[in-house]
């Protein structure tokens, strides 16, 4: 069985963001914001624990681990903007009302695909 490739998870995000066929236009942008963050925490994740040799937590912790990881390391444009888009994300699947939700489906794809491309 081979590896998930999550970039493959950013790029549906993507092609949510182009679709407009959906009625339901809200929970499309929220899972698009969700899908984004996943798609480069889990390539951030990887990138620990086969170039670096990291063992990461396997529970709800691992989340600000990798952050602090590659903060560690003094790459803070990853380690900020995983931050942003955790901030983001919590904020689309948890809040009932999201203020200025394009900006942050925009902000979030740009930010994830910036993530990767440095990863």
């Amino acid at each position: 069985m081979n590896d998930f490739n999550w970039d493959e998870l950013y790029r549906f995000a993507e092609h949510l963001n182009n679709d407009y066929s959906f009625s339901y236009q809200e929970a499309v942008q929220r899972t698009i914001v969700s899908r984004a963050y996943y798609a480069a925490f889990c390539m951030a994740r990887e990138v620990l624990k086969h170039k670096y040799k990291i063992s990461i937590p396997q529970n709800a912790a691992s989340h600000e681990y990798v952050r602090i990881e590659y903060e560690k390391r003094g790459l803070n444009n990853i380690s900020d903007s995983l931050a942003n888009l955790r901030k983001y994300r919590n904020c689309c699947d948890y809040d009932n009302s999201v203020k200025d939700l394009h900006r942050i489906v925009n902000e979030s794809l740009i930010l994830s695909e910036n993530i990767i491309r440095n990863l």
